[in-house]
């Protein structure tokens, strides 16, 4: 293998890692929602949060801004949450494959 040769390849795995964060940094934003006022960001431990709190109680959370925010109908924000998450998760699968792909059509060259 010669300079050139490696010099590319090196070239390419840092672009792949570059855009890796990138993407990375975009979908994190991607998962924040808006409910009830509030602006929230859609993880698994707040979706199994608010999937587990009693019917019975009402529900406030912190939102990404710090502000206490009522959650009336904890079911529906629930639903909210993992339909939002699932959706900005299928789109960075989406996203990232085409990265690898990329990637590996220059490693084979």
């Amino acid at each position: 293998m010669d300079l050139d040769t490696l010099k590319s390849y090196i070239t390419v795995a840092t672009d792949y890692q570059v855009n890796k964060r990138i993407l990375r940094e975009k979908i994190q934003t991607d998962l924040h929602f808006t409910y009830n006022g509030g602006l929230f960001k859609a993880t698994p431990e707040l979706i199994l949060f608010a999937s587990a709190w009693p019917q019975t109680q009402d529900l406030y959370l912190e939102d990404t801004y710090q502000n206490p925010i009522h959650i009336p109908d904890r079911e529906f924000f629930a639903e909210q949450c993992q339909e939002h998450y699932q959706k900005v998760m299928n789109r960075w699968h989406q996203q990232h494959d085409k990265l690898k792909k990329i990637r590996k059509i220059h490693f084979n060259v």
